[in-house]
């Protein structure tokens, strides 16, 4: 009997509880340490690490609308030839810095879908405040945040503004440069109120940022350099497009002197455009010119337009944005008095 039942019998037993114990203690194992692993897959917003990368993303954020206005200086004039040449190198140079700040925007939007947030809901529930389901982390972050964060890195700049160019280089006056200069400066929307948006993170996640004065001070006067560095881009580029505007205007009056040339200096003809002077005068006052640049003559009287020298097409504009923007706060100053 022993051996029909207890030795056979509980060895089986014995072994099957102990197989079911070890599968049971193995899953219990697998299922704590794959629980552990997707609770650390979801980022708590109060760690370190984000903390320095929302400091660093700030900073990244106002670099690139910082770099934005540099496309802005491709098109050099040559007013002896008339037409418009492309600073390659400065492209060149652009192009790689922009597709960097890029990447980063990139990396951070992927760090948006893994980074836990502060539930209301589950702190009236009396559970733990860090909401860290993935799904509704997407939901939370995809509208608007998303739209916003898409739409700072479309590669506009990259794209239209030698579009632009391009059509300022045809003898023939099109609205589509108009249209274009539109979609540029609607893309400084996103990447203007990002820089805003990282920063209330930052202050809401660190309370320490909101509370040191310098730090809000010394963000305050680095938006308000970027203003007038910005406005001196839009200025110098408003300016070729203002001057290529006035010789369309003389072209369209002679079109047989127009006819077989362009404005590029690239594949420049040896057609004779020197009626233009006559039609675009720029060293007379606009009182007597038969064209109005307004404020664009002083970048034509100053040879800015025509300089190689990138620094001094830089400062020249950027001391003119913060020359107009400095009046424009006094205006405005006088204005509610």
């Amino acid at each position: 009997m022993s051996y029909l039942c207890y030795p056979r019998g509980n060895s089986a037993s014995k072994d099957d509880i102990e197989g079911q114990g070890q599968v049971l203690k193995n899953g219990g194992g697998d299922s704590v340490k794959e629980t552990k692993t997707l609770k650390t897959y979801i980022l708590d917003p109060s760690e370190k690490f984000l903390k320095r990368w929302s400091v660093g993303f700030v900073l990244s954020c106002v670099t690139a609308v910082a770099l934005d206005p540099l496309f802005f200086y491709l098109p050099v004039i040559n007013q002896s030839k008339k037409c418009i040449g492309f600073d390659s190198r400065l492209w060149k140079t652009t192009l790689v810095l922009r597709s960097f700040f890029d990447i980063i925007h990139l990396l951070n939007i992927i760090l948006q879908f893994r980074t836990g947030f502060v539930d209301e809901e589950l702190r009236k529930q009396g559970k733990p405040e860090l909401n860290t389901d993935a799904w509704k982390i997407a939901q939370k972050y995809l509208w608007p945040w998303f739209l916003f964060d898409i739409l700072s890195i479309l590669p506009i700049p990259q794209v239209v503004v030698p579009i632009i160019i391009s059509e300022m280089r045809g003898t023939e006056s099109t609205n589509k440069v108009k249209f274009l200069n539109a979609i540029v400066l609607f893309q400084y929307v996103p990447r203007v109120y990002q820089i805003y948006l990282s920063w209330r993170k930052l202050i809401t996640n660190d309370k320490k940022f909101d509370r040191i004065i310098l730090v809000k001070a010394s963000l305050n006067f680095i938006l308000y350099i970027l203003a007038g560095h910005v406005l001196g881009a839009f200025w110098y580029f408003f300016s070729t497009q203002r001057l290529a505007a006035c010789w369309h205007v003389a072209c369209d009056q002679n079109r047989t002197r127009c006819y077989g040339t362009s404005f590029n200096c690239s594949d420049r003809s040896s057609g004779d455009l020197s009626f233009i002077n006559d039609i675009c005068p720029i060293n007379v006052p606009n009182t007597t010119s038969t064209f109005d640049f307004g404020i664009f003559l002083l970048a034509l009287q100053s040879g800015v337009l025509e300089s190689p020298d990138f620094p001094q097409k830089l400062f020249f504009s950027f001391w003119w944005g913060m020359r107009n923007l400095r009046f424009a706060h006094i205006r405005l100053l006088f204005f509610y008095i």
